[in-house]
């Protein structure tokens, strides 16, 4: 509820069908809330400030290891401490202006290939938060409309998840924003998240800030939430909200969350009952983050004992094991570009490797005489971004950039010493060549929407 920078350190789900269990996180110093409470927290949260983990504090690589199994990074807009004013406006984040620092995340998410949230200025419905669309006592802020959230929520969505140009340009124009420059990695769903999540009952009560007048559409949200705060015994929470809230994801068949919840102050073992009851009836929740473990702090469960034994008691047991698709072990991803080599020997397997994140070209060294595969670089723009390591004997090869391509071998011509193949952001291979000592020989055709390509010596 409050917005917590942190400087290292301080998230999860699945689409229908919903999960007997939840994903159990925290905000603030998880191996204590674990001796407090029993949960092993498998989602790890941060706050923020915007161009954090770029321009200033841990970088993001370092940042998401703190956060481990699965990170939860609450993106705001605040300056960098000691400001306490805003770096950005939900306006310039939808116009563009802040890009750069997007795209430096979109990379981060990629090169960490694992399971990872991200919810963007989440609890906009907050008067008390920077970027909230109206002060407390009704007012609309400008450049902070729910328009003006809408739209820079949609263009954070698309620049972390990724893809060409074309075709995040084609969908910011339709939403009247301008355009991006260059392809970016993609990071698919389900390892990136997307979440989008209100405050029940967040201030001020008037009906033009009804939080489904920030929802930037089905096609902009991974994960839909609710944050719920418990501030008067007994059980005062509004809950009603929330439901309401979750009948809304219902409606629009994601996932849903409470990325943040708690007593504020209040021993109130009946409202964390209540609690465990909504996560055990709500079937289409994945994920439930307690806000927060840090002495002190208004929402400490330490000094609570009714609720802290409710927690332990009824909630801790339904914590979920970290999934497949969150420890990067699930497997091949149906449509994720994936680009993939297999050497080849005389027409048959004999070894595999995979690209590295922001590859875009596959370079091979053949023996003009024998055929013989003598070395292999991926490579971005020219540029080497990864070696590969070669069976003994190698002298053909099946690249393909989606699981499952097909594509008939060609055969080497004799004269060429070298194999190029380019493909994009999405996956599709956008050309590829034979040439000798660096020297174009020819130019290969290749089709639209090729995802695999493949050749022999012809020799063997």
């Amino acid at each position: 509820m409050r917005r917590l920078l942190v400087t290292a350190a301080a998230a999860l789900a699945i689409a229908a069908p919903a999960q007997a269990l939840v994903l159990l996180g925290i905000a603030g110093n998880a191996p204590r809330f674990q001796t407090l409470t029993g949960q092993v927290s498998n989602v790890r949260q941060a706050f923020l400030g915007w161009g954090q983990g770029l321009s200033y504090g841990s970088p993001f690589s370092a940042l998401f290891a703190t956060l481990t199994p699965i990170p939860m990074i609450h993106l705001g807009t605040s300056a960098r401490p000691p400001g306490r004013h805003e770096a950005i406006t939900p306006h310039a984040i939808a116009m563009g202006a802040g890009d750069g620092y997007l795209i430096a995340l979109n990379n981060a998410i990629a090169v960490w290939a694992k399971g990872i949230y991200v919810r963007p200025m989440a609890e906009m419905n907050n008067c008390l938060n920077l970027f909230a669309g109206f002060t407390c006592s009704g007012s609309g802020k400008a450049l902070h409309s729910p328009a003006d959230y809408r739209k820079a929520f949609a263009r954070i969505y698309l620049i972390l998840h990724g893809g060409t140009a074309v075709a995040i340009n084609a969908k910011l124009a339709a939403l009247g924003l301008p355009p991006i420059q260059g392809n970016l990695p993609v990071n698919p769903f389900p390892r990136l998240r997307i979440l989008w999540s209100p405050l029940a009952g967040g201030p001020p009560h008037i009906a033009a800030n009804d939080p489904q007048l920030y929802y930037p559409g089905t096609m902009y949200v991974d994960v839909d939430g609710g944050d719920i705060f418990d501030e008067g015994l007994v059980d005062n929470a509004p809950w009603s909200q929330l439901e309401a809230l979750y009948a809304a994801t219902l409606r629009r068949h994601k996932p849903f969350s409470v990325p943040e919840w708690g007593p504020k102050g209040f021993d109130d073992a009946v409202f964390v009952r209540h609690m465990c009851r909504f996560l055990r009836t709500h079937r289409i929740t994945e994920e439930a983050g307690y806000y927060e473990s840090r002495p002190g702090s208004a929402y400490d469960i330490e000094p609570l004992p009714k609720a802290r034994k409710a927690y332990r008691d009824c909630l801790t047991p339904q914590g979920a094991r970290v999934p497949a698709w969150a420890s990067g072990q699930g497997g091949p991803i149906v449509g994720v570009v994936q680009p993939i080599v297999t050497f080849t020997l005389g027409g048959q397997p004999v070894g595999q490797a995979s690209a590295p994140t922001g590859a875009n070209d596959l370079e091979t060294n053949m023996d003009a005489h024998t055929g013989a595969i003598g070395s292999a670089v991926w490579t971005r723009d020219g540029h080497p971004v990864g070696s590969i390591t070669l069976p003994r004997r190698v002298d053909g090869l099946v690249f393909r950039t989606m699981p499952g391509a097909h594509a008939n071998p060609l055969t080497r011509p004799p004269e060429a010493t070298d194999f190029h193949v380019f493909w994009n952001a999405a996956g599709v291979i956008t050309s590829a060549q034979w040439t000798r000592v660096g020297t174009l020989l020819a130019a290969i055709p290749v089709t639209s929407g090729q995802h695999a390509i493949a050749f022999t010596n012809g020799t063997s």
